[in-house]
Formats: structure tokens, sequence, C-alpha cells
């Protein structure tokens, strides 16, 4: 039976995570957004809400210094009418809430679904937010001309320093945490909001890192903790990096951990995605250096 009365939204807590990875795996989406993890540790920066509608995941941003906006329905998509009113709910939600239906991250497979469904809408290009795609056995062992200098970077940390991978655990969680404040504090991360924010997703993930089943490793130079990596399984065939943090002073340590973690816990996968840029202009040039197979293309939306 449809839903058609009013929607009410809760707030996310751990406790959330079975429900939402079901939604999850029935979509099997490679956007970098579309885990509970993403949103469990951006809960409190974006002030997320989700509400479950005809048997669809919806979830809403409600920041007080932006317009609410929502991200696409997260559910099984061959569900038409059931999807299609649900869009109806939403868009009523968000007039009563005295603004437009936007969805914001929404993907080219989302986007080609909304099109099936005969709703009129407007869509942009969210470059900044596109999800950067490559090919696990490429970066975990850095073969071919073009990484080349990726594999330079590497030998020469070597030459300096020694090295250990650990797998992350309760053991030496508390290396994990060190990494980042230090990290933190050499940008001055009090004085930036987004960082401030960053943090506290950070350590919300630390805290809860054996709840979400994360995989993450950390790497010792010279037997000092200088880097961590945290990512999860995102579908049958892509994980993706929630977190990487290392000294950045250290050259070829951020080539490194990277190469690492896929080299010794992905590669019964074929991509890893590494989220987007946000638009930041040698975030941009880093992440093309790494050679892309491709992207996931995301787009902001309103209905009409």
């Amino acid at each position: 039976m449809l839903q058609t009365t009013a929607l009410k939204v809760s707030e996310i807590s751990i406790d959330d995570k079975q429900c939402f990875d079901r939604y999850f795996k029935l979509a099997g989406l490679r956007v970098s957004e579309m885990n509970f993890t993403n949103f469990f540790m951006w809960r409190d920066y974006y002030k997320v809400r989700f509400s479950i509608v005809n048997d669809f995941l919806c979830i809403i941003s409600v920041k007080e210094d932006g317009q609410p906006f929502c991200f696409f329905p997260v559910g099984d998509y061959s569900r038409i009418d059931e999807l299609k009113c649900t869009f109806y709910m939403l868009r009523e939600y968000f007039q009563e809430m005295g603004g437009g239906f936007k969805m914001h991250r929404v993907s080219d497979t989302q986007l080609s679904i909304l099109e099936k469904l005969g709703l009129n809408f407007n869509s942009n290009e969210d470059r900044d937010n596109f999800d950067y795609l490559y090919s696990v056995k490429s970066l975990s062992t850095l073969a071919g001309k073009k990484l080349d200098g990726k594999r330079n970077h590497i030998n020469k940390f070597k030459k300096l320093h020694t090295f250990e991978y650990e797998a992350i655990s309760e053991g030496n969680m508390a290396d994990c945490r060190n990494i980042l404040e230090n990290w933190c504090i050499q940008r001055n991360y009090t004085e930036d909001k987004s960082l401030v924010a960053e943090r506290k997703a950070n350590l919300d993930l630390l805290d809860n890192y054996s709840i979400l089943g994360l995989k993450g490793a950390i790497i010792k130079v010279d037997g000092v903790p200088q880097a961590f990596t945290v990512g999860e399984k995102l579908t049958q065939d892509t994980c993706v990096i929630h977190i990487e943090k290392a000294n950045a002073d250290i050259h070829g340590l951020y080539p490194l951990i990277n190469q690492q973690f896929l080299a010794n816990e992905w590669t019964e996968l074929e991509y890893v995605n590494r989220e987007q840029d946000l638009g930041l202009e040698g975030l941009r040039k880093a992440k093309l250096s790494y050679n892309p197979v491709s992207f996931v293309e995301k787009f902001t939306v309103e209905l009409c």
C-alpha cells in the first residue's frame, strides 16, 4: 500500500546502520555518499534526517545556514510507481518547509531513473562533487608509464625511511587519533569551520570503527605512526576510501599508504572510489594524477 501521509523524519544514530545498509545494497550504487558511514560521520554537520517512505530510504539535510535539500531516494528502483509517489511526498514536505524541492549529489544513474518517471525537473552538472573511480589493480601495483611519478615518490621514500604496515585495531586506535590531531593542528583547524567539522566526523568514525564494519591501516615511519586510512566495501566490485591522513612533511607517504592499503586489503575488488575534489585546484590535480578510469558524475536536481 502506498504511503501518502505526511513525512516523519528522524535523526540518525549508530543503531540505524542495518536499516541503511539494506537499502544501499538494493540500490547498488558506486556513489561515495551512498553508505551509512558517510551519513553517520557527517550527520551533525549536514543536520541529516531520514524517513522510510514506500520502502525507500529518504535522506534529508536541514542545515541552518543553507536551503534544505535531500538525496535521491534509495531502494529498489524497479518499483517505479512507489518511487514516483515517494517523490510527490518529498515535494510536499519541502513545500511545507517553505522551499523548493532540491536534490544534491544525484548520480547519472539516478538521473536516468528520474527521466523515466515522467516528472518535470531541471538538472545542473555538479563537477566539484564528481567521484574519482580508479582501478584497484592499477593503484595497488602502480604499473605503467602514467604512474611512473607515484612509483618514484615511493622509491625515494623507501631510500630514506623504513616503514611498517598495520591493520587498524583497538590496540592502535589511539595512534589514529594522534595522527588526525597532528594533521588538524598543522592546518590551524580551529580557524576553519569545515576542518572543525571534518575533525569531528573523523573522530566519530574512529569511535564507532568496529560497529561500522570498516577496514583501515596505519603506516609507521621509522617506528613512529605517521599515516592512517579507512575504507569499506561500497558495492560488489568497488570500495570507497573515507579517510586518508598523513604527515605531509614526509615525502612519498601519501602515495605509499594509498598503494599499500589497496595491495593489502582490496585486491579482490575491481574499483576504488576516492571521492570528490570539492573544486579545490590542488586536490583536483592530485586526483587526476592517479589516472582515474572514470568518474561517477553527479547533478543538482530541482523538481518543478
